[in-house]
């Protein structure tokens, strides 16, 4: 499993210093930034919009808890009361800083919500965007006619190929309305919207008038907001979710074997952390059985080019390396409970916090440095994947002190660091601002190595047994 990431992750040195904790070779020293705006597609000078700096590209989720899909959105975008002139040049500047970022790499192996005005319908399709993998989120503005023209115009896009969406929390229920919905490929329920209550009842009509429509519920910050999107009539139509509620941890059933999986990653860990003989690490691998499957699988992959099949785990650990066996472990957390969606989407959030730290690191020019905050970023969700407090599940790994001080008192020389990157991820652009100054990038910078690090992150787990299923969105 995850073949490619530890190609990538462990790099071709086979050995590290005893009792230095390691950390994943780059691949290259961060890109800088592309421009903003090219002198072809730059759009009108507008006093308001000068430049979008951090583009937020939220997780969007399957019912299985599986990230599939990203809605782009810039703050501010969504005013209603702004002219259809700026709105257009606002969609432009968008989707020009989305293509010169190369944001569409992420469209890969995901899919993309885009918010688009009205009044740029007439710039689609576009050549510049990934039709197959986008679906544009149509925003209402005040005094837009949903007339006979706009449904000619979006019948015409989608027999072009391109899919759409729309918040009824926007539009209502008037005739016109309901011939907008008609032409939707998603509903996008925002439990955040002043109104969307007030739209409860008209929602148990729209399956039964629109089957073929489904639902995106936005902004599910309470258990009350899921179980609706679960449970309620018409539930079976919510088969996308977005939220704060998501991320946190929640009750999940581990099974004693699966626990014990965990409990045994951890204590190799330790024992490596502890500089322990060969012979007390060999013996906890000799004690699980799918642990010692899992690395002998891992050693005896193409990927390691060994020329000879490793027959034992001693020598599989002299040849991976004391380093490259702990970075193994720290990975094999969260995958050793299971495959389940939750599980893959921890590590995913993991592997980009850590990616993303790790080029802060080298682009100040300190290696050891980066490989310290690559750690930080990817123990920094090992709570809620143990189901435990941070501080419990640390504890057996001895960290150093500057780790530690960063995940448990958000304090020393990572707490920034690991701040910036929970800002992108909240997109809170005002700490963005202030962190990335301090931290010496650009909010241009910010993105491209937040973007960076996302790739990479899909990168890593593309090889994997369970792969996200995005070819239903």
């Amino acid at each position: 499993m995850l073949k490619q990431l530890f190609g990538g992750l462990l790099g071709k040195d086979k050995q590290s210093a005893p009792g230095i904790e390691p950390g994943p070779a780059s691949t290259s020293p961060t890109a800088p930034p592309a421009r903003i705006l090219d002198g072809a597609h730059a759009p009108a000078p507008l006093h308001h919009v000068q430049t979008l700096g951090f583009v937020s590209h939220h997780p969007v989720q399957d019912k299985d808890q599986r990230v599939v899909a990203y809605e782009f959105i810039v703050k501010g975008s969504q005013d209603s009361t702004k002219t259809a002139a700026h709105k257009r040049a606002f969609d432009r500047l968008l989707l020009t800083t989305l293509r010169n970022m190369n944001v569409f790499r992420l469209l890969a192996y995901r899919r993309a919500f885009i918010h688009l005005s009205l009044a740029s319908l007439d710039d689609l399709p576009s050549p510049d965007l990934p039709a197959d993998s986008c679906i544009f989120i149509l925003g209402m503005r005040q005094g837009d006619a949903l007339d006979e023209a706009l449904m000619s115009r979006l019948d015409a896009l989608r027999q072009a190929g391109l899919r759409f969406a729309v918040e009824p929390a926007g539009v209502g229920s008037q005739p016109a309305a309901l011939a907008l919905y008609q032409r939707m490929d998603y509903l996008v329920l925002d439990f955040a919207a002043p109104n969307a209550r007030m739209l409860f009842p008209l929602l148990e009509k729209l399956p039964q008038r629109f089957p073929h429509v489904r639902w995106l519920g936005r902004n599910i910050n309470s258990a009350e907001e899921l179980d609706l999107c679960l449970h309620s009539p018409g539930s079976q139509h919510f088969v996308l979710f977005h939220g704060s509620y998501l991320n946190v941890a929640q009750p999940r059933n581990t099974s004693k074997n699966e626990g014990a999986n965990q409990g045994r990653v951890l204590e190799v860990m330790r024992l490596l952390r502890a500089n322990a003989p060969i012979e007390e690490i060999e013996a906890q691998f000799k004690l699980d059985s799918l642990l010692l499957f899992k690395l002998m699988r891992y050693i005896n992959s193409p990927v390691n080019g060994l020329n000879r099949k490793v027959q034992t785990i001693e020598e599989g650990i002299m040849l991976l390396g004391r380093g490259n066996l702990f970075k193994w472990l720290s990975l094999m957390l969260f995958t050793a409970e299971s495959d389940s969606g939750a599980a893959l989407t921890l590590m995913e959030k993991s592997l980009i916090r850590a990616r993303f730290m790790e080029e802060l690191g080298l682009a100040h020019g300190n290696k050891l440095e980066a490989e310290h905050l690559f750690l930080t970023g990817m123990f920094s969700l090992l709570g809620t994947l143990l189901n435990t407090t941070l501080a419990e599940a640390l504890a057996p790994l001895d960290l150093p002190m500057m780790i530690a001080d960063a995940l448990l008192r958000g304090k020393g020389l990572f707490a920034e660091p690991l701040q910036l990157v929970l800002a992108c991820e909240q997109d809170d652009n005002e700490a963005i601002a202030r962190l990335g100054e301090s931290q010496r990038v650009s909010l241009e910078q910010v993105t491209g190595i937040y973007l960076d690090a996302v790739v990479w992150a899909q990168e890593v787990l593309k090889e994997s047994d369970a792969q996200n299923n995005v070819e239903g969105v």
